[in-house]
């Protein structure tokens, strides 16, 4: 075998397995490409399942529900204005009797007072005495002087200066006497209103001089409540109308007291008319009085001291949407269902808002499928369908 024959047969030993691979390539490439195309089809979204209420408008009174404690209207110290020693005390003189107005609460030893008077009623008769002999001097003088006298006589020869001296000395004496009496009177310390006595601060027999307490003394005719109110609660009054008087909202009281609920009804009859600085916010005080001192089940007085929850009735409402708080998302918002079952975002105007609903005046429409489902951001444009639930309770 020659050098060639050899070389041959081992380029031959090396094509052929390059051959083979390269024919395998081929067919496998033909195959491919003999193969058919899938059918193509557009992606299909696939629709999130939330829940939604129908917007329907309506009428609707607000309320406002705030809270605050029973206070009556006048609060004042029992003071003397004279001083004595007390020689009487009533049987109501006591921390919770309670005094209808003029009724006596207690007495102090009159004796100096009366005293006092009848020396003022001798120096008061001395002195209309001393007038009758003034005038008749005077009258005599006038007379002797027509007699002997020459010209124009002078006051003090016919005695008027003696007269107006004796006559504003009698004045000075009764009015020394009208005030002997008016501190007899004042030895009797009685009620000035009806009332309740919340204090007690002196007895029998302790001698008590002018200003001392006597004890506190409390109004039971009016009571008060003052009410916190922010801006937006505000809003939901004619306030100018409450600032004149023109306006008196409704309230409702309601307390616990010996672990039994009750109710009263009353007014809104004022603000205070002053922001605090601090907290923002204004008062407002409810009256209650006559026949809305009783509570209306039971017809309990209300008592002074009591911590009451206060509903108060506001403005009233045409053709606004009360829905659940779950539609509103980020303070102004709420995602509305289109005609193509897609949410898209709405800015809405609420006038109201608690734990249970909000009330809107603007951005929706009649009829109009709100979204209350809790969703994530950036959901505008998602595709939906829905289960409808009750709205908020009108």
């Amino acid at each position: 075998m020659t050098i060639l024959t050899k070389t041959w047969n081992s380029i031959k030993r090396l094509l052929l397995p390059v051959a083979i691979i390269a024919v395998a390539s081929l067919i496998s490439y033909a195959l491919v490409l003999a193969k058919p195309e899938p059918e193509k089809k557009p992606p299909t979204e696939i629709a999130r399942h939330i829940r939604a209420v129908v917007a329907h408008k309506s009428k609707i009174t607000l309320s406002v529900i705030t809270q605050g404690t029973v206070k009556p209207k006048q609060t004042i110290e029992l003071v003397p204005q004279v001083s004595g020693r007390i020689v009487y005390v009533s049987k109501k003189f006591v921390a919770g009797g309670r005094f209808k107005k003029g009724e006596l609460i207690l007495r102090l030893d009159p004796r100096d007072y009366h005293y006092a008077i009848t020396a003022l009623e001798a120096r008061l008769s001395e002195g209309r005495q001393q007038l009758i002999r003034e005038q008749a001097e005077g009258a005599l003088a006038r007379s002797e002087w027509q007699k002997l006298g020459k010209g124009k006589a002078s006051a003090l020869t016919l005695r008027k200066p003696q007269l107006a001296n004796v006559r504003a000395k009698l004045k000075a004496a009764k009015a020394n006497l009208d005030v002997a009496r008016l501190n007899l009177e004042r030895t009797e310390i009685r009620a000035p209103f009806n009332g309740l006595l919340a204090t007690k601060n002196v007895d029998f027999g302790q001698f008590i001089t002018v200003g001392t307490k006597i004890g506190k003394f409390y109004s039971t005719d009016v009571l008060e409540v003052r009410l916190p109110m922010s801006s937006l609660n505000l809003s939901q009054f004619d306030i100018a109308g409450l600032r004149a008087g023109r306006v008196k909202p409704d309230v409702t009281l309601t307390g616990r007291f010996a672990n039994q609920e009750d109710y009263w009804k009353g007014r809104i009859v004022r603000t205070e008319g002053v922001v605090d600085v601090k907290t923002r916010i204004m008062f407002v005080v409810a009256q209650l009085r006559g026949k809305q001192l009783l509570s209306v089940k039971r017809q309990q007085p209300i008592t002074i001291g009591e911590f009451v929850s206060a509903k108060i009735a506001g403005r009233t409402y045409n053709n606004i949407f009360k829905l659940p708080r779950e539609v509103l998302r980020q303070g102004d918002q709420v995602l509305v269902i289109d005609k193509n079952n897609q949410l898209r975002t709405r800015i809405v105007t609420v006038i109201k808002s608690d734990r249970d609903y909000v009330v809107i005046t603007k951005g929706l429409k009649e009829g109009d499928i709100v979204d209350t489902s809790q969703l994530g951001a950036n959901v505008d444009g998602l595709l939906v369908k829905y289960d409808l639930g009750r709205g908020a309770p009108s």
